[in-house]
């Protein structure tokens, strides 16, 4: 038995994987990765940030050699925010006191 039975290992296609920014045209597909990579769901107003450069980097992952003829499908993604901790989540799990040393 197949380790990978929905997969085709028999075809000849060669992925070509390149990466650029995310830009307006992938809000549709970013939504759809996310929903079914992520069991959180954001609010459409981050996509648009995304998808927009506001205050959040991101980049794509687009297959150049699609088998559905696309040359820049967006196939996957990374996205980060730079904040300070004081003004993070991060805050909470340290008492954030600048004369207390943490290691």
């Amino acid at each position: 038995m197949s380790l990978y039975p929905m997969m085709n290992l028999r075809a000849s296609r060669h992925p070509s994987i390149s990466y650029r920014p995310i830009r307006p045209s992938d809000l549709e597909v970013l939504v759809k990765i996310h929903g079914d990579l992520f069991p959180i769901r954001y609010e459409l107003e981050f996509f648009h940030s995304v998808v927009h450069g506001r205050d959040i980097v991101s980049w794509g992952a687009v297959d150049r050699n699609s088998p559905n003829g696309e040359d820049d499908e967006l196939i996957g993604f990374v996205t980060a925010r730079i904040v300070m901790a004081k003004e993070s989540e991060v805050i909470s799990l340290y008492c954030y006191d600048t004369d207390l040393k943490l290691f």
